[in-house]
């Protein structure tokens, strides 16, 4: 018996009349490290909540874990939220039916290469409104998404979807991917559109990362210790400082790159240590910094430590932090004097970190690449190194499809250079002069509150997705929509017939007349109880199976049972699905010996 320390939440069920309900197929809770899609996720979700814009929002998920996982982060996070039964979780198998009974505002999804054209062609052809499908992009350069692009290109792609790219850099990148594939498929424009490309970034927690006053330098002397509340501004500093002497680190200052220590899916460090023996010509002083590299390396992967042997052999002091807790992050923000991402992967597309870095007014030195230089003005919240990347990259479209994704990655993005001086003058000019960092530490944070805090992010989501919810279809358009087959989409009647003798179409039907069998006689007085494996319970229809044996007791034609069942399931979903759930009851009987044929033509 399965026990919970917390209570369950509410399934999914019709929405009231004007209320408006959010919905989404996916958790957005996942285990594991804290990097990037999985922080954007969860704290994108804790920010829609916080400002709780919805009567109601629905979740579909495809596993009991995930769902268990939702639960207990509601209940820890927002208990009045739980409490008021605004959040529903159910499997997907209750999809369906949900999208006919409710009038969704909106569905969002945690990514743009899972499920959103599925649930376009599902929602086209069952739910009650064309409502609008919305998805956000996270890493675009993986070889496998290709076929994903794709599916988004159909005659059933609404105005009112769209897809949320979080830089101007990712806008670029699908517009191109879009008309390369429209281009190669000579595909149609007006017949295959894709869905919009709205730009709204990925958001910060401000709360969590040290501001004004928090910082390890602001603190008061040794030996002066006021009291104040444990997330207070002498509390925070105090951890920071903490950090900083656990570091060995004392007035020195202190670059923080923080990350995925990966030369395939981040960053060559390499580079950075040969612009740092630069940067010391150019008046850094040496012995008085110190690069704090932290992050997460792959399982079993000493990187760290042979970089820090590097450094070492170079004159430079590196210290790695594998795996840093969150609390250790906010720690390592405080107690950081600059923020260092020259980024070289494509896989890169928007850089929370540096945003993170803004909020917690740290000046920041990165690479001129993606979405970075939407976060970073250059000379105001910090420093943009010029990148030169690949441009030919023939050979390597051809070798992705054999090679393993951290293979491709690691040679793209040693095809893309960091300008090692630029690097070197930049670190010089911010580790000598603190008030500089100070002047753009505080621009920093301005920009980050102003553009990228999550409060800001949700309230132009909200905007958003109520202006979709506007856009005007006329009845052709919603006909066609409804209408629309995505080619993608496994037809298996239609292609898998011939594996069979016979199927139940309307020709077919008409020599076959099936009676009850005592097997059914049995199931319809109740002495046998119905036997269906776990799943069936959303396929079949306990009514239907009653009513199709009591319409069987003497003999009677199988096309007028199909169509007697398919009159009854009509009133609960399209004439389409109502012709397969017919069939499919008629069949599921003759194959549990609950009918039995009783006459059949020779040539059926």
């Amino acid at each position: 018996m399965r026990t919970t320390t917390t209570p369950e939440l509410p399934l999914p069920g019709p929405g009231r009349d004007g209320s408006r309900v959010w919905a989404t197929l996916d958790a957005f809770i996942e285990g594991g490290p804290a990097l990037g899609r999985k922080v954007a996720n969860s704290t994108f979700l804790g920010a829609l909540f916080q400002l709780d814009p919805y009567d109601s929002y629905h979740f579909f998920l495809g596993s009991h874990q995930e769902g268990e996982s939702l639960r207990r982060w509601l209940w820890d996070k927002f208990p009045g939220l739980a409490r008021r039964g605004a959040v529903c979780v159910g499997s997907r198998a209750m999809l369906q039916e949900s999208l006919s009974q409710t009038r969704y505002h909106c569905f969002h999804l945690s990514d743009v290469v899972t499920r959103f054209v599925q649930l376009a062609q599902l929602r086209n052809a069952v739910a009650a409104n064309i409502f609008p499908i919305t998805g956000v992009t996270h890493s675009l350069s993986y070889a496998r998404f290709m076929p994903e692009y794709l599916k988004h290109l159909w005659p059933g792609a609404s105005p009112r979807d769209a897809l949320m790219v979080t830089s101007e850099s990712v806008r670029l990148v699908m517009g191109r991917v879009f008309d390369g594939l429209r281009h190669e498929y000579g595909l149609d424009e007006g017949l295959f559109p894709e869905p919009r490309l709205e730009l709204i970034p990925l958001g910060v927690d401000t709360a969590g990362l040290p501001g004004p006053g928090e910082r390890w330098d602001s603190m008061p002397a040794p030996g002066r210790h006021e009291p104040a509340a444990p997330e207070g501004p002498v509390e925070r500093g105090r951890a920071a400082k903490e950090m900083r002497a656990r570091l060995g680190l004392e007035r020195e200052v202190v670059f923080l790159c923080l990350g995925r220590i990966s030369p395939y899916s981040k960053m060559d460090i390499m580079p950075v240590l040969l612009a740092f023996r630069r940067a010391e010509k150019l008046g850094l002083p040496k012995g008085g910094y110190a690069l704090v590299l932290a992050g997460w390396p792959d399982e079993g992967e000493d990187l760290p430590e042979a970089l820090r042997g590097y450094a070492q052999a170079m004159g430079i002091r590196l210290i790695p932090l594998a795996r840093p807790t969150d609390g250790e992050r906010r720690a390592l923000y405080a107690a950081a004097d600059v923020f260092l991402s020259p980024s070289d992967n494509i896989q890169e597309s928007f850089g929370l970190t540096v945003a993170e870095a803004g909020a917690a007014m740290l000046p920041v030195i990165a690479s001129d690449f993606d979405g970075y230089r939407d976060i970073v003005v250059h000379g105001e919240t910090g420093l943009l190194v010029p990148t030169l990347g690949f441009a030919d990259t023939a050979e390597t479209d051809v070798q992705a499809a054999f090679w393993f994704e951290n293979q491709y990655h690691l040679k793209l993005s040693q095809s893309c250079a960091v300008h090692v001086p630029a690097l070197a003058g930049a670190l010089a000019r911010l580790g000598t002069d603190k008030e500089l960092r100070a002047r753009m530490g505080e621009a920093g944070r301005r920009r980050v509150l102003e553009r990228f805090s999550w409060d800001t992010v949700i309230e132009r989501y909200v905007a958003f997705w109520d202006e979709l919810a506007a856009v005007p279809l006329s009845g052709e358009q919603e006909r066609r929509f409804r209408a629309a087959r995505h080619p993608q989409i496994m037809r298996f009647g239609e292609y898998f017939r011939g594996h069979f003798s016979g199927v139940p179409d309307a020709g077919r039907l008409a020599g076959i007349t099936v009676k009850r069998t005592a097997a059914g006689d049995a199931l319809y007085r109740g002495v046998l109880p119905v036997m269906h494996y776990a799943g069936m319970e959303h396929i079949l229809d306990q009514e239907a199976v009653r009513r199709m044996l009591l319409a069987a007791r003497k003999p009677v034609a199988a096309a007028s049972l199909v169509e007697m069942l398919r009159e009854f399931f009509q009133d609960k979903t399209t004439p389409e699905f109502a012709m397969e759930r017919a069939s499919f009851t008629l069949i599921w009987a003759l194959k549990q010996d609950y009918l039995e044929c009783v006459e059949q033509d020779r040539d059926t």
